[in-house]
């Protein structure tokens, strides 16, 4: 079995568990909301559960360990996403957001700037649009 399929399984059991426990041990039930409070966590969990089956029945068949660059850019983006998760209640969605986009931008070394522009300004904002004006559901 190679690394491929055994993240494949792991991305399986964790959509298990967030459909099964953690979504509804967290979100809210709203009496007639529209789209339910459940309804995106519910896709992004169907999500995992999807691509790691795709992962694990089309996984390579060959193990490569990565780089200690890479290592060092995953590692990088674990904190810097814990501490956007650290300080999205104090500062808000947006400036989080943008902030931690900017930042992974950066990690990944992208330098075509329609793409850092997409990435760091238009997908925040969009997410944040979605929500907050069309969906009316507060983001932190």
């Amino acid at each position: 079995m190679t690394l491929d399929r055994i993240i494949g399984g792991i991305a399986i059991a964790f959509g298990g568990f967030l459909l099964l426990y953690g979504i509804p041990a967290n979100v809210r039930t709203v009496q007639n909301a529209m789209p339910y409070p459940a309804m995106f966590p519910q896709i992004a969990a169907w999500m995992f559960i999807g691509l790691g089956a795709a992962q694990l029945f089309v996984g390579n068949s060959t193990f490569t360990f990565p780089s200690a660059k890479q290592f060092g850019a995953f590692l990088g983006v674990i904190f810097l996403s814990l501490v956007a998760v650290l300080f999205l209640e104090k500062l808000g969605y947006l400036p989080i957001a943008i902030g931690l986009m900017v930042a992974i931008t950066i990690l990944s070394k992208e330098r075509r700037l329609l793409w850092m522009a997409v990435m760091t300004l238009a997908l925040p904002i969009g997410v944040w649009l979605l929500f907050e004006q069309l969906l009316q559901r507060p983001l932190p």
